[in-house]
């Protein structure tokens, strides 16, 4: 029996749309792919997390309209690495396509520093106490790749434990009783004197200091162990 020549070529366009569904999917699942994993690693490089790496997957994939025009794509939550939202709207309004929304599941792993030596709570926190290593960090997005200066343990840090932000607190430079020099430095004019600490502090707080000069108690701001300078001078 002969096919009429206007079925055939009805066949074969909708033979051609059904081929073309996969691939405008499988398409549109690689740029929201690549838009959720560029946003990813632009939080890490923000956050100075150093070789970071992204790993995505898509628990529920499903076959999705085309849009010739092309998407728009943005991600509309990323606070979870294990819920990561995205939205992707078809620019040609005309089209009448539907938002399409996609739940990702993502790892991220970045070279970051480790305890290497036990840091007891209080204790500063030195370069020879951590070590760069690999490590996954999805459950831990406070890891730091960076250590700054004058930072102590907040609680007891083991070995093999990923150091976090939430662990550090400015270490205290000076110490309620510790005798401390008052430098005042203005206008090219540099003038010191002795005192006591009368608080505790970090770098960059402000205590109490007794002038043992002049009695009078001032509000010094602490530069470094030891070493102080009237508040009023910033």
């Amino acid at each position: 029996m002969r096919v009429p020549l206007l079925f055939v070529g009805l066949l074969a366009s909708m033979t051609t749309a059904l081929a073309a569904l996969p691939a405008a999917t499988a398409d549109l699942d690689t740029q929201v792919m690549e838009t959720a994993r560029r946003a990813l690693l632009d939080q890490a490089d923000q956050a100075g997390l150093l070789a970071a790496d992204v790993q995505l997957t898509q628990p529920s994939p499903r076959a999705r309209p085309a849009c010739p025009a092309g998407w728009d794509i943005a991600v509309q939550d990323s606070r979870s690495l294990s819920r990561i939202r995205l939205v992707a709207r078809c620019v040609d309004d005309s089209a009448r396509v539907p938002p399409q929304d996609f739940l990702l599941r993502a790892t991220l792993s970045a070279e970051v520093l480790v305890v290497v030596q036990a840091v007891s709570a209080g204790q500063a926190v030195s370069e020879d106490a951590v070590q760069l290593q690999r490590r996954d960090i999805s459950q831990t997005l406070d890891a730091i790749s960076t250590l700054d200066t004058g930072l102590a343990a907040r609680t007891s840090l083991r070995p093999g434990q990923v150091l976090q932000k939430r662990l550090l607190v400015a270490a205290v430079l000076v110490r309620r009783g510790d005798a401390v020099r008052i430098l005042a430095n203005r206008d090219g004019v540099r003038v010191e004197a002795q005192g006591e600490a009368l608080d505790s502090g970090a770098r960059q707080g402000v205590i109490r200091v007794r002038n043992l000069n002049s009695g009078r108690i001032i509000q010094a701001r602490v530069l470094e162990a030891g070493l102080v300078e009237p508040a009023e001078l910033r």
